[in-house]
């Protein structure tokens, strides 16, 4: 895993438990001064979270970066 993508996974994480919910997600963003609208998240969500349980794993993180990429 590069730097980067490790960097901007710990970014989200906030709790450090290995998954990002919607609302570290949005706290994440609030915290570095970007909105985020209710539509965007699911969005976001419903292209990361492969296993649709409402949380992006570290796996599923590095899935989605690489696609974006």
């Amino acid at each position: 895993m590069n730097d980067e993508l490790a960097k901007a996974f710990a970014e989200l994480d906030l709790n450090d438990d290995g998954q990002i919910t919607e609302q570290e997600f949005v706290s994440a963003m609030s915290a570095r001064g970007e909105h985020i609208t209710e539509p965007e998240i699911k969005s976001i969500f419903a292209d990361a979270d492969a296993d649709q349980d409402g949380r992006i794993s570290l796996p599923e993180f590095t899935v989605a970066w690489n696609r974006a990429g």
